[in-house]
């Protein structure tokens, strides 16, 4: 099977999260994310996989989307987040904080760690049946996520 890698210095976004571990919750903070995706796939009569285009588009309005956000989880279990008509109050270990709507993400998951981030990236792509995907985040230099699927 064939595949294409776009790592374009263009799929990045800047935002804030807090992690809650085992024993631990980060205090909240923000990277700068860098997003890589791998298209697996047989060739077309071209003998391409797929344009690289189609994919940057796409990841492209992805990054649009969570550039400049606080990243909140719409599932934990341990980090709270209260919806009111103009904000989220979020509870978690202690702290509380009260964030715009419009500068919040809610992911459906339980965290926003790299993993999950990737793994919402590769569920906003829009791939035919004959595809795979696999998506990495990385948090900073050394530290990435992936999610394949």
């Amino acid at each position: 099977m064939h595949s294409i890698r776009v790592n374009d210095s263009r799929l990045h976004f800047s935002s804030a999260h807090f992690v809650m571990g085992a024993d631990y919750c980060e205090s909240l903070h923000g990277h700068n994310y860098f997003v890589e995706i791998t298209v697996f796939g047989e060739l077309d009569s071209d003998g391409m996989v797929m344009d690289f285009r189609d994919i940057k588009k796409q990841a492209l309005w992805i990054c649009e989307l969570l550039d400049h956000k606080t990243l909140l989880p719409g599932k934990s279990q341990s980090i709270e987040v209260n919806e009111s008509e103009y904000s989220y109050e979020v509870t978690v270990s202690g702290k509380r904080y009260v964030f715009p709507k419009e500068d919040c993400f809610i992911l459906p998951y339980n965290a926003t760690t790299a993993e999950r981030l990737a793994e919402f990236i590769a569920s906003q792509i829009k791939l035919s049946d004959n595809y795979k995907v696999r998506v990495c985040v990385s948090e900073n230099i050394g530290s990435m996520g992936c999610f394949e699927s």
